[in-house]
């Protein structure tokens, strides 16, 4: 699309507005349901101006088939609006336990707490959704891994994500 610019230096593809009198529509959900469809890759548009604001909003694709590693923020919460799909999100406690698992369908709002351990499993084959949350985005300090994280088999997971086929929604 003419109106999104790529972010070069971003670790996924991401785009953002390239207009001041943009707003995001369902022409771009169709730009990214039309990437995904022809790349199988996640994507992201973001309608905050650039990595430095403080605070971004991302409309975010991201697939079922992938693994999201818990993390934490130590001072930064986030807010998910679940756009079309379904996916759940898992808080653990520090020592790596499931603490709450929750499903956001779509229309859902689900506001993620500071300083725990959380991750998110699309359930759909892929979800999209609104991210919002404070910026700025510092590549060093804005995610913590838990140390528990290497010890966290893909068969741990595997059994997390069958366990969030469980959830009633």
């Amino acid at each position: 699309m003419k109106n999104l610019k790529e972010d070069e230096k971003a670790k996924t593809t991401s785009f953002f507005l390239n207009t001041k009198k943009e707003f995001f529509s369902n022409k771009h959900i169709n730009f990214i349901l039309k990437y995904y469809k022809k790349n199988k890759k996640d994507i992201r548009i973001c309608l905050h101006k650039g990595r430095n604001d403080k605070h971004h909003d991302m409309i975010i694709l991201q697939q079922k088939k992938n693994f999201y590693k818990p993390h934490k923020h130590l001072r930064k919460g986030k807010t998910y609006h679940m756009v079309r799909g379904k996916m759940a999100t898992i808080i653990f406690t520090n020592n790596g336990k499931i603490s709450t698992c929750c499903l956001i369908k779509k229309g859902d709002i689900y506001r993620a707490p500071i300083n725990k351990f959380h991750t998110f499993i699309p359930i759909s084959k892929f979800v999209i959704y609104h991210e919002s949350k404070v910026g700025p985005f510092l590549k060093k300090r804005d995610s913590i891994f838990p140390k528990w994280l290497k010890k966290f088999e893909i068969k741990e997971y595997k059994k997390i994500k069958q366990a969030t086929y469980s959830i009633k929604g």
